[in-house]
């Protein structure tokens, strides 16, 4: 389509103005209602979208491995159970020689235990038949990432500490972030060089053992939560009222229409469409590894030789608990799950967590981006349709007439959101900027489109020029 330069200057007019807008609307909506009103709403409606994007990233690569309560019961044990219990449990994992483990387990209390030394025993036979080790840490009174004396005598030798410490969402609680590296004591920021300045997190370990690594920067990732629930994931039964006995926590997806749906109308369609999707990766339950038959050792070996294994707790009466966009309430032990996940799909192109900043390159050139495909796509091809269904037919007038305004008006709302869509995916895949930093941009953008603010307001700067031919 050919375009005089006014009608170009009109475009270009209309592109600014809708960007300007949008971002006054956001600082505007933030100011009168606080960060919560709009973000993370919107958020939680494009987290499907985001999920069912990301496919089964390497979840291949990558095990979950749960103590629940019927294992800790099999075992003669309450939790916290005796190292002996972690020790068989590591000897029964070596036996299929997973490429690394990751104990999301703290053993910082020096309680009574005679059984300390099967437990140190068994990690150096780990990490002496090539199997990588990694334990929890977390800060202690001392501002130290300290274990138990006996186990920091073999950290840097038979196994290495990571970083297990976890902030939800200071409004809505969720996991949307991950950070990946922790300080040292009186660092402002984090780093992980080769003298120990900082300790890496859980994921970032894990990562490394691929042989890649990233550069850990002040932004923390933006998890993309996988949709497409694994085969086997957490075996917890419902609680809810009403609920079968032995009826699952959560459930499958219907697909991606069903998942952007309303919750009342999926909830209408689908019996369990209340529930959460069950978790994206595979699980391997502790009970699992007893008494085990030789065609359950071919399925334990097919499925943990070579993989990294995180090994977790599910326990009734632990508070090891995450909140997710897309699974609910989940073991914690799936948070690093995903985030190594994430660096494993995205290399050094991982998704980063940022306030909007004008010193952003990278926002820059989304926000051009941005104003393209805000205003230039949804404008020309609206405007061509408006000539077929003409759009002049209001409400009232007759059938026919009402029935083309409200399909054009359908259309335009479908079209709004595919774009919209279109341009956080542009924003996380291609610029690595996380959707929760720039979805009320995208969003409030659209609403000016939408009410021709970017319209209304160009052809009030430009009487005479760009609109004689416009169609209002």
């Amino acid at each position: 389509m050919s375009a005089s330069s006014d009608e170009l200057k009109r475009i270009a007019v209309e592109c600014v103005i809708a960007l300007a807008v949008g971002l006054a609307l956001t600082l505007f909506v933030e100011w009168l209602f606080g960060e919560e009103f709009v973000t993370r709403q919107q958020a939680r409606a494009y987290a499907p979208i985001a999920g069912s994007t990301y496919g089964e990233g390497k979840r291949d690569d990558i095990r979950v491995l749960l103590i629940d309560d019927a294992a800790i019961a099999a075992a003669g044990q309450e939790w916290p159970a005796r190292y002996s219990y972690s020790a068989r449990l590591l000897r029964a994992v070596g036996q299929y020689h997973p490429k690394a483990v990751f104990v999301d387990i703290y053993y910082s209390a020096e309680r009574d235990d005679d059984s300390l030394p099967s437990l140190l025993r068994q990690i150096c036979a780990l990490h002496d038949q090539g199997t990588k080790v990694f334990l929890a840490a977390n800060r202690n009174r001392q501002d130290d990432y300290a274990l138990r004396p006996e186990l920091e005598q073999l950290a840097g030798k038979c196994f290495e500490k990571v970083a297990v410490k976890y902030t939800p969402d200071d409004i809505d609680r969720l996991a949307w972030n991950y950070t990946l590296a922790q300080p040292a004591p009186g660092q402002g920021h984090a780093s992980h060089d080769d003298h120990g300045s900082g300790i890496k997190s859980a994921a970032l370990a894990l990562y490394e053992t691929t042989g890649r690594t990233v550069e850990v920067e002040h932004h923390p990732l933006a998890l993309t939560w996988g949709s497409k629930p694994a085969a086997h994931g957490v075996a917890w039964l419902s609680g809810a009222p009403g609920a079968v006995a032995g009826e699952s926590y959560c459930r499958d997806t219907h697909g991606l229409l069903a998942e952007l749906a309303p919750p009342g109308l999926r909830n209408s369609l689908y019996a369990d469409g209340s529930k959460p999707l069950c978790v994206f990766h595979e699980t391997i339950r502790a009970g699992q590894l007893t008494e085990t038959t030789a065609e359950q050792d071919a399925q334990l070996l097919q499925l943990i030789q070579g993989k990294v294994l995180l090994i977790g707790t599910a326990l009734s009466d632990t508070s090891d608990l995450i909140l997710t966009p897309l699974h609910g309430r989940i073991p914690g032990v799936y948070l690093h799950a995903m985030a190594l996940d994430n660096l494993m799909t995205f290399g050094d192109d991982y998704a980063r967590a940022m306030h909007l900043s004008l010193g952003s390159p990278k926002l820059l050139l989304f926000l051009l981006v941005a104003m393209l495909f805000v205003t230039l796509v949804p404008k020309q091809l609206m405007h061509k349709l408006q000539h077929h269904f003409k759009r002049d037919a209001v409400p009232g007038r007759d059938w026919a007439g009402a029935g083309l305004y409200l399909l054009w008006c359908a259309g335009r709302l479908l079209l709004s959101l595919a774009v919209g869509a279109l341009m956080l995916w542009i924003g996380q895949y291609w610029l690595g900027l996380g959707f929760l930093s720039i979805i009320n941009v995208i969003v409030l953008t659209l609403l000016a489109e939408w009410f021709e603010f970017n319209e209304k307001l160009s052809k009030y700067l430009f009487p005479k020029k760009g609109h004689a031919n416009e169609h209002s």
